[in-house]
């Protein structure tokens, strides 16, 4: 068996191990940086949101506290005309009035209470966001292999994700002619095609008969 031809097919199998490993490593960065995006994206909508949200979720908030007051009158005007009530009859209608007005304020205090929520989860956002931006910053800045960050991480994202295109496809082209030098080599050496056969694959075959051989002679 040609010795040469059968180092260059190691040295074939070898460089597209390592090109899968290049490759394995473009992969996981180009997914780094796609959750990056993604994230940063969603916080720059909620901050572009954040006036209008602010101005709706107080709106709920005032809307809720008027109720709030309309319905403490209502138990008010209810106890009162219970504490007048002579008749049984009418005391008993002024109860179930009074009973009412309660369970009223009791819902209306829990969307006073959601609303309140919902107005601090607001405020907490907008403090929390601009400082979760920055930590997708420094990220994006300790991504080994990526761009260096300048202006927004969209962007970066962006020229991130097209570097790692072009760059996965160049090893992609790379392996491919190795995988078709790998082949071509191992077809030669056994005297049979391995056509679609990794170089790995057909290193395997290749030694296998070369082991076989040795183990005849």
């Amino acid at each position: 068996m040609d010795d040469r031809a059968l180092n260059e097919l190691r040295a074939l199998a070898a460089r597209d191990v390592e090109l899968a490993e290049r490759r394995a490593e473009i992969a996981a960065r180009d997914a780094e940086v796609a959750s990056i995006r993604s994230r940063a994206e969603e916080i720059e909508r909620a901050l572009a949101a954040h006036p209008e949200e602010q101005r709706r979720r107080e709106s709920e908030l005032d809307e809720a506290r008027d109720e709030l007051e309309r319905r403490r009158g209502e138990l008010a005007h209810a106890e009162r005309v219970l504490e007048e009530a002579q008749a049984e009859d009418e005391r008993e209608l002024a109860r179930r009035a009074v009973d009412r007005a309660l369970d009223h304020i009791a819902v209306t205090q829990s969307r006073v209470d959601r609303a309140e929520a919902a107005r601090a989860e607001l405020e907490r956002e907008a403090v929390d966001l601009p400082q979760e931006l920055q930590q997708l910053e420094r990220r994006a800045r300790a991504l080994p292999g990526a761009p260096q960050l300048a202006g927004g991480l969209v962007d970066w994202a962006s020229r991130a994700h097209a570097e790692a295109f072009v760059a996965g496809r160049q090893i992609d082209a790379e392996r491919e002619r190795i995988i078709r030098e790998a082949n071509e080599l191992a077809s030669l050496l056994l005297g049979e095609p391995t056509h679609g056969a990794t170089p790995a694959q057909a290193l395997t075959r290749v030694e296998g008969l070369t082991s076989a051989r040795s183990r005849k002679d």
